[in-house]
Order: C-alpha cells, then sequence, then structure tokens
C-alpha cells in the first residue's frame, strides 16, 4: 500500500478502503515514489501508477475526499491522457493536499498538462502552493531543471525563445509564489 505515504495521515482509512477499489487489473505496481514535504511531513508520492483506466475514473468519480484521491493517484497514470483529465478535475478542488500532485505534472514532459495548469494556478490556492514551494526549494529546483531539459530535447523547435515556452512561464508563476508567499 505505497500510495498510503503520498497522503496526510488524516485521510489514511479513506485511502486504505479506496485502494481495494483501484487494484484489480493494476498493470503493475505503482514506481517508486519522490519524497517531498507538505506540512512537515514526508510524502512519498508514486512516479506512476497503473491502475485500469475504468476503474481509476469510476472511483474519481466518487464523493467526497475518496475521489479527490483517486484523482490525485490518477496525476501520477501512466497515460498521458488520464493525467491531464485527472490533473482537470484536480485542479476544481481546493484541498491543500492536493497540491503536490498538481506541482509535480509541472516538471513534466506532457506539455499540454502544463499548459492547463499555467492557465488555473492564478485562481488556484495560492495560499497552499506558496506554503508547500517554500518547504521544497531543491525540489522546486529540481522540476526546474526538468522544463528546461525537455524543452531543450523535445521543444526547443516549437519554442526557440526560452521565454516563450509555456513550462517555463508556468515554472515562473510557481517561483514567484514562492518568493513572495501570501
Amino acid at each position: 500500500m505505497l500510495e498510503a505515504a503520498a497522503f496526510p495521515a488524516a485521510l489514511a482509512d479513506t485511502v486504505a478502503r479506496l485502494l481495494p477499489a483501484l487494484s484489480p487489473g493494476q498493470l503493475h505496481v505503482p514506481s517508486a515514489p519522490f519524497e517531498v514535504l507538505q506540512n512537515g511531513r514526508l510524502l512519498r508520492i508514486p512516479v506512476r501508477t497503473h491502475y485500469a483506466r475504468e476503474r481509476l475514473l469510476v472511483c474519481a468519480a466518487l464523493p467526497g475526499d475518496a475521489g479527490v484521491i483517486a484523482l490525485c493517484l490518477g496525476t501520477r497514470h501512466h497515460d498521458g491522457h488520464l493525467r491531464e483529465a485527472c490533473a482537470r478535475q484536480l485542479l476544481q478542488q481546493e484541498r491543500a493536499w492536493t497540491v503536490p500532485f498538481i506541482v509535480h505534472l509541472c516538471g513534466e514532459y506532457v506539455l499540454e498538462i502544463v499548459e492547463v495548469i499555467g492557465a488555473a494556478l492564478p485562481a488556484w490556492n495560492a495560499q497552499a502552493l506558496a506554503r508547500y514551494l517554500l518547504e521544497n526549494p531543491g525540489y522546486v529546483e529540481t522540476l526546474q531543471r526538468r522544463a528546461v531539459s525537455y524543452w531543450n530535447c523535445y521543444y526547443r523547435r516549437q519554442y526557440p525563445v526560452w521565454e516563450d515556452y509555456p513550462a517555463r512561464r508556468t515554472m515562473a508563476a510557481l517561483r514567484a509564489l514562492q518568493l513572495t508567499p501570501r
């Protein structure tokens, strides 16, 4: 139950009830986690999950925290289209514990997801974002380096000027929150 370590302890019972509904048909166990802090607690969030698409979508439609937890885990799914769909829905939430799942997507290679997040950032949970970013400065640096690397490898022809690259703008918005907490 690696996924339980990805959420605050207060959600442990909900995660424990949700995972049996998500796990059948799982192609692989969740991959090795990345580690971040949130409110002083170490979270270990899977880099990728491999739940059956249909099960994940059913669980994401559950009411309350269970559905939001499924969306969070969906942002780690191996299918980029499903990650984007989960991220879009997750951005509708105001729960502070969802922040690590959204922020991590900013350092990934699917530009369409980064653009969705960048557009939503000005209106999305700025206080929780700022607190999280301040607590994880090294992690934010890693996301920045990844954004540069993906631009250089995959998007430099499309965006020859670094300043025009959407992930650069999204990371700049995050950095601004990190430097001027609200």
